[in-house]
């Protein structure tokens, strides 16, 4: 069994991250052997393994084009966000359930959960920030759209 660079659902588990359980389970499935919960973790630990808080990243991510952004388009926004004396904008969803999520991956490698980039039923957040400092904000239901951003936009402008 091969837990570096793959993960329980692989092999028909039900866990997105490898976590104790999921290896108990997995020598269970692949050799039929019971093994306490413990004792597992102390294998794990000795292989090097810890348990992790994984990162998130979107399913339709493309590495290449983000790459591609960060290093071609991105200093051209930040050069012109200067000489504009612009403010900063993000939107980010509030996830209640994203705290406890855990697995064991090798020390120094953080493991990785991928998600559909869409959100559904979630509260968001919009936000601008100056480049002294100042945040603004706003609190939604569901994902933004060109008319909240319109909106935030409009009362961006109304506060300054």
């Amino acid at each position: 069994m091969k837990i570096v660079g793959s993960n329980p659902a692989q092999i028909q588990l039900e866990f997105a991250l490898w976590n104790r359980g999921a290896v108990i389970l997995a020598i269970r499935q692949l050799f039929g052997i019971d093994m306490p919960i413990r004792t597992v973790g102390e294998y794990l630990r000795g292989w090097g393994f810890t348990p992790q808080r994984p990162v998130k990243r979107a399913l339709e991510q493309d590495p290449a084009r983000l790459k591609a952004w960060f290093e071609d388009e991105y200093p051209k926004i930040v050069a012109r966000a200067k000489t504009e004396d612009a403010d900063w904008g993000d939107e980010t969803a509030i996830c209640q359930d994203s705290n406890w999520v855990r697995g064991y991956s090798m020390a120094g490698l953080m493991p990785e959960i991928r998600l559909p980039a869409g959100r559904h039923g979630s509260t968001s957040m919009i936000s601008a920030i100056t480049n002294q400092g100042l945040v603004r904000f706003s609190f939604f239901e569901g994902a933004m759209d060109a008319d909240r951003f319109i909106v935030f936009l409009k009362d961006l402008i109304r506060g300054v």
